[in-house]
């Protein structure tokens, strides 16, 4: 709900290709002040690049050189290696040639052309700007809110399921454009995001669409993998085994909770939304814990930040199991079940089959009114 920027959700993958060549980023932002720090963060490679720059005469210039593509984003004043939201931000992608970013009053709602993946990006954001514009205003509803009752569903439910309303009324957009550019790295970018949100067979049949050379690159095989686990973890299926470690070293295995609904929530301490939604959670374990039902969540922080998932456990007072997804890299749960994004959930019944999925804000209520009230 946020309406900046989450920093990891902007770090995506990026091609591979042998020559260096040069790339120039002109930025025409006369509204800004002068002095305004300008940074540029992307990965190309698998290696983050960080640089920065300001504001002169309503200006700023970047200058380097690149083989073959970096994906990540412009933002003003935050400096990224230390925020954990950027308030003022834009998507580019650094490729050879020269880029043009132009705004007459914030990044957010910037212009980025120049080169062919940049002009790809910038037609799907103009199809997109006004529910872009609507996600932006509930989400500021959202910011207005204390920190009381943004922990609060009678608050935030309402807010959730609008922006679950405005993500569902972006699908044909994004679909549409998918299928008009079977050749963009932007349609894969698109695409990947959309695997546990988007109704499966719309996304299969859009990845099947796809050029080859779209498919079978790491994204695209990547993707093709994620479509294959969620069929997997389709409503109708028994659900996956597994076995997990609390923090305390205890063994959780989903044959624990059989007989009852649990609802298997993937999520991590430094997701936002993931955060935003768990006093929503709260608000139905509460409601319906003495109707058969219960919540298994599954952390997929780094095994280095235990501390971190302890404090968001800790903080946002979730009181079911908690276990972490971060021991068997090469068999991680989270792609058994074919999670490309988080928050994601799967509802699980009695019998072992999945039931719901990705049920989030007041939907995750009037599911769990509708099967448990039976």
């Amino acid at each position: 709900m946020k309406r900046s920027v989450l920093l990891v959700t902007m770090l995506w993958p990026a091609l591979a290709f042998a020559q260096q060549s040069a790339y120039t980023i002109k930025g025409d932002v006369r509204s800004f002040k002068k002095g305004d720090r300008i940074f540029l963060s992307y990965k190309e490679n698998g290696k983050q690049h960080l640089d920065s720059t300001v504001v002169k005469n309503g200006a700023f210039t970047f200058k380097g050189t690149i083989a073959g593509l970096g994906v990540g984003y412009i933002c003003r004043n935050d400096n990224p290696a230390f925020a954990n939201f950027l308030y003022d931000s834009a998507t580019i992608f650094v490729q050879p040639g020269d880029i043009l970013v132009t705004t007459t009053d914030s990044l957010l709602y910037a212009n980025v052309s120049g080169t062919k993946l940049n002009q790809d990006n910038s037609e799907l954001e103009s199809a997109l700007s006004e529910l872009s514009k609507q996600q932006r205003i509930s989400a500021n509803k959202f910011d207005e809110l204390t920190p009381e009752q943004q922990a609060d569903n009678k608050f935030t439910g309402a807010l959730l399921e609008e922006d679950n309303r405005i993500y569902h009324a972006m699908e044909p957009i994004k679909f549409a454009f998918i299928n008009a550019h079977p050749n963009s790295y932007v349609s894969l970018l698109t695409l990947e995001r959309m695997v546990n949100r988007s109704p499966l067979k719309l996304v299969a049949g859009a990845f099947e669409n796809l050029s080859a050379e779209n498919k079978t690159s790491p994204l695209g095989k990547a993707i093709g993998t994620a479509i294959k686990a969620a069929k997997r973890s389709q409503i109708g299926v028994t659900a996956p085994a597994f076995t997990l470690l609390s923090a305390t070293g205890k063994q959780v295995s989903l044959s624990d909770f059989k007989g009852k609904y649990v609802l298997v929530d993937f999520w991590a301490s430094w997701c936002g939304p993931c955060r935003d939604e768990n006093p929503n959670v709260v608000a139905a374990y509460e409601k319906y814990n003495a109707q058969n039902f219960t919540v298994l969540s599954i952390s997929i922080d780094n095994k280095n930040a235990k501390d971190a998932w302890l404090q968001a456990i800790k903080q946002d007072k979730l009181p079911w199991a908690q276990v972490t997804d971060n021991y068997k890299p090469a068999a991680m749960v989270k792609d058994l079940y074919g999670i490309t994004t988080i928050p994601a959930n799967v509802l699980i019944g009695p019998s072992g089959k999945i039931v719901a999925k990705n049920i989030k804000g007041n939907e995750l209520h009037t599911t769990l009114k509708r099967i448990l009230d039976k």
